[in-house]
């Protein structure tokens, strides 16, 4: 952290664990050995997650899959190892990459990389971690059609938005027809449709086949997309947006190559937006772990402190996911991974290091104590009355279900 010197390190090291080390050494210690070493528990500790029994269950998926990256800014001194975006910003930044199964709450991918290591790009990289059968929701960024191929080539399933770039054709007889979005939209105000479902194909060249389902968004959320749009665009210098780019942005467009049965119509939007449960998670990260909360030291000291986090956030993350599940099932409870998180970082470290690395407490035993404390201490506060993540993930693997 920015606040913690080598001294100050030295000192809770004497303190805590009776090791008597000058600064020079510790400094010394942060070395490339260290980094591998932790690099390979971060690895270590995917592989063999605590994973309690399946209470989520699915018809049609394996597993429900969902990443995205978090970034932040490091001192342009490391920008040969870790490039940035350059612009007004550091020439240097992280982009950690996170998957994990929103059925059981497995880890499946935890990566430090630069951040010119595009989303696009990790997502081929990283294709070997789809099994057959995984649904695969993810961002814009991720899905080129070169990604949604290869998904579709392992027999899995994904779901994710249209890019605006994107070029959308329909078949009329023979013949690909560019999609009418300004047709569709007044087809479906006329009709008072909130949904409808084509048969597409994806770019110009490619003509990926899919499926999309089109929901119509409410008239703030047009207005606040059409005034960015047009802000964006006045930076660039550039004109009016077209009638097409104004009737797409009365819609949401989703592609998934799932049937109607794996995922109805109607509960399209309600699952991708499980989706932004990984923006939370990203929040936790940086204002309870402190894992962008870095200064500017030397490149192996500055990785092994965000590795070191990043183990943290391993153990803590499966003691809050199984106490999560088990009170939702066992109460319908839901807890605040914000609160639950705050409390394990100030009252719980040292036991998840005697519950992981020295085993001398039994994982059940800690996690009935700490479901006790989270039944009254880390509820979440349901506003407007919301549904939570469980509530659309319940409703969205049921063929029926719906809320609002």
């Amino acid at each position: 952290m920015k606040s913690e010197s080598l001294n100050d390190l030295c000192v809770d090291l004497n303190l805590q664990y009776g090791v008597e080390i000058t600064k020079q050494s510790l400094h010394e210690r942060f070395n490339q050995y260290a980094f591998v070493f932790l690099k390979v528990a971060i690895q270590e500790l995917i592989q063999k997650q605590i994973v309690l029994p399946q209470r989520f269950k699915p018809l049609h998926f394996l597993r429900i899959l969902i990443k995205d990256s978090t970034c932040f800014q490091i001192d342009e001194s490391l920008e040969d190892y870790y490039p940035g975006s350059g612009g007004s910003g550091s020439g240097a930044s992280i982009r950690i990459q996170f998957e994990y199964d929103l059925l059981v709450g497995q880890v499946t991918d935890l990566s430090i990389n630069a951040f010119n290591d595009q989303d696009a790009t990790n997502s081929i990289a990283t294709i070997e971690l789809t099994r057959a059968g995984d649904l695969v929701i993810r961002d814009l960024a991720y899905m080129s059609i070169e990604v949604l191929q290869a998904i579709a080539d392992r027999f899995a399933f994904y779901l994710c938005r249209a890019s605006p770039s994107t070029t959308i054709y329909e078949k009329k007889g023979d013949k690909y027809c560019k999609l009418d979005f300004a047709g569709i939209f007044k087809h479906m105000q006329k009709n008072r449709l909130q949904t409808l479902e084509k048969e597409v194909y994806l770019g110009a060249e490619d003509r990926f086949q899919t499926r999309m389902v089109l929901h119509r968004l409410p008239p703030e959320v047009v207005s606040t997309r059409l005034r960015k749009a047009r802000e964006n665009k006045k930076k660039k210098g550039g004109g009016e947006l077209t009638d097409e780019y104004i009737a797409r942005a009365h819609l949401n467009l989703f592609l998934t190559n799932a049937t109607i049965e794996q995922i109805p119509t109607r509960n399209t939007w309600q699952l991708y937006r499980l989706r932004w449960q990984i923006e939370l998670v990203f929040k936790v990260w940086k204002s309870i772990w402190k894992v962008d909360d870095v200064k500017k030291v030397s490149r192996y000291r500055l990785e092994c402190y965000i590795l070191s986090r990043l183990i943290l956030i391993m153990l803590g993350w499966q003691v809050i996911w199984s106490a999560a599940v088990c009170l939702y099932h066992a109460e319908g409870k839901v807890i605040s991974v914000f609160k639950a998180a705050k409390t394990l970082l100030r009252n719980y470290v040292g036991d998840l290091a005697k519950l992981f690395l020295l085993k001398t407490r039994t994982f059940l035993d800690f996690l009935k104590e700490f479901c006790t404390l989270s039944r009254s201490n880390h509820l979440l506060e349901k506003r407007q009355k919301r549904p939570t993540s469980f509530d659309l993930l319940i409703s969205s693997l049921n063929p029926g279900g719906q809320v609002s």
